[in-house]
C-alpha cells in the first residue's frame, strides 16, 4: 500500500489522536456527530442530534494500532470473508488495518464530506492487481458511505466486498426486518439456499447472504424510530449475528454482545461478486438513517 498523506482538518472536522495512538476524524455539524478512524477508514459512530447512535461498537474494543476494530462499519475489500483461493490471508481483505489517505471534500453546516483512499501496487500475492479504493463519507441527516474501486492494471480482477455495518439492537427478540421476504439467501453455515422467511427471528447464529435487488431494508424495534439501509451497486445484503457459542470465540467481543447488535451489510458477495476490466470502476454505496415511512 502507499503511504498516507497528511491533511489539514476544517471547521467542523477535527483530527484527534487517541491515548492508544490511533488517529480519528471527528465531525460535528448541525445534523449529526460522527467518528471515523484513519486505520481501516473505519466509521465507529454516527449519531443524529437528539437520537441514539446508529452504529454499534463492542465495549470490549481496545482500539489498538494494527488490530481491526470490532463494530462500526469495517471496510471489507478486495474480498469478503476468507481469501477466495483459500490462502492464509486475513478474513475480509487487506485494508482493515491500513492507514488511509484523507481529505475534506465539503464542510457545510448540514453536510460534511470526507474522501479516503489507498492504492495497491500489484505486488501482494493475495491481490496481485493494481487498483485504487476510495471511500467517500457524507455526514448529514443520514450517513452515506460510497466505496469506489478502480482497476488501474492491465488485466481484469474479481472483486467481492462489504460495508460491514454493525447496528445496535435492544434485544434479539424485538428485531423485525422489512424488505427481504421471499428473496433467496445463501446460508453460509449450512451451504443451502432458500427464500427469506416471514416472520424472521434472531434466535440462533445467523450468517446469510441475501441475493436481492438492492431494495431498501427497514429495521424495526418496539419504541424505537425505524431505521433504514439503502444501497446502490449492491445486489447482496449480509445479515449476521454470532449468537452464543461464536461470541465466545471472537476477539474484542463480550460473551453477551450478540444480544445488542445485528449486522446488515451492503455487499458484493457470492453471486454478486463483480469483475472489473482494466480502467473500469465499481461503486458500492450504503446509506443509513431514520425514517417513519417504508421508502
Amino acid at each position: 500500500m502507499n503511504q498516507p498523506e497528511t491533511q489539514t482538518a476544517s471547521h467542523r472536522i477535527t483530527l484527534e489522536t487517541t491515548p492508544g495512538g490511533l488517529q480519528r476524524l471527528c465531525v460535528v455539524n448541525e445534523c449529526a456527530v460522527a467518528t471515523l478512524y484513519l486505520q481501516g477508514a473505519h466509521m465507529t459512530s454516527f449519531r443524529p442530534h437528539g437520537q441514539d447512535d446508529l452504529l454499534w461498537v463492542s465495549d470490549a474494543e481496545t482500539y489498538q494500532p494494527g488490530q481491526a476494530i470490532r463494530g462500526g462499519i469495517p471496510v471489507c475489500w478486495p474480498w469478503f470473508g476468507p481469501h477466495p483461493d483459500g490462502a492464509p490471508y486475513p478474513s475480509h481483505g487487506l485494508v482493515r488495518t491500513e492507514l488511509w489517505n484523507w481529505e475534506v471534500v465539503r464542510d457545510d453546516a448540514k453536510s460534511s464530506q470526507l474522501r479516503l483512499w489507498l492504492e495497491t501496487g500489484g505486488t501482494d500475492s493475495g491481490f496481485a492487481h493494481r487498483a485504487r479504493v476510495e471511500l467517500v463519507v457524507t455526514v448529514a441527516a443520514s450517513l452515506t458511505l460510497r466505496l469506489i474501486t478502480t482497476n488501474l492494471g492491465d488485466s481484469p480482477f474479481t472483486l467481492s466486498q462489504a460495508l460491514h455495518s454493525y447496528l445496535p439492537i435492544t434485544s434479539p427478540d424485538n428485531v423485525r426486518l422489512t424488505g427481504l421476504t421471499g428473496y433467496p439467501y445463501l446460508d453460509k453455515l449450512t451451504g443451502t439456499r432458500q427464500p427469506w422467511p416471514e416472520p424472521f427471528a434472531v434466535d440462533q447464529e445467523i450468517d446469510r447472504i441475501v441475493l436481492d435487488e438492492g431494495q431498501p431494508v427497514m429495521l424495526d424495534e418496539p419504541g424505537k424510530v425505524r431505521r433504514f439501509i439503502r444501497r446502490e451497486g449492491s445486489r447482496s445484503l449480509v445479515v449476521w449475528n454470532p449468537w452464543i457459542a461464536k461470541s465466545r470465540t471472537l476477539s474484542n467481543f463480550n460473551d453477551d454482545d450478540y444480544r445488542s447488535m445485528l449486522c446488515l451489510e451492503a455487499a458484493n458477495a457470492a453471486d454478486d461478486s463483480r469483475q472489473l476490466l482494466p480502467g473500469e470502476q465499481h461503486p458500492l454505496t450504503t446509506k443509513l438513517g431514520l425514517t417513519t415511512t417504508d421508502a
